[in-house]
């Protein structure tokens, strides 16, 4: 019987959490900035069209899900693409 067949949870591969976040940041927006738009816009979030307001509830919901929080005015870099802040919340710190 396998891990799987006993209900083993799997670590979150860097393509789960990238995913994941795009969701989040679906979410966070008000489904303002779709996922087709962040990969539209090769996971930059300002070309994507988060605002403000996205990237506050965004900085919550990371908070919330991950237990991280990122300072944006001290560590901008990390909210700057998808893959960024997927570097981040994995430990890539």
């Amino acid at each position: 019987m396998s891990n799987e067949a006993v209900g083993a949870v799997a670590p979150v591969g860097a393509t789960d959490r990238r995913a994941e976040i795009e969701r989040l940041i679906e979410v966070a927006t008000g489904r303002v900035v779709t996922v087709a738009d962040l990969r539209a816009a090769g996971g930059a979030l300002d070309a994507a069209g988060v605002n403000s307001i996205g990237y506050i509830n965004l900085l919550e919901a990371l908070e919330a899900r991950y237990g991280v929080a990122i300072d944006p005015e001290a560590d901008p870099q990390h909210l700057a693409t998808v893959d960024s802040i997927a570097e981040f919340v994995g430990g890539g710190r």
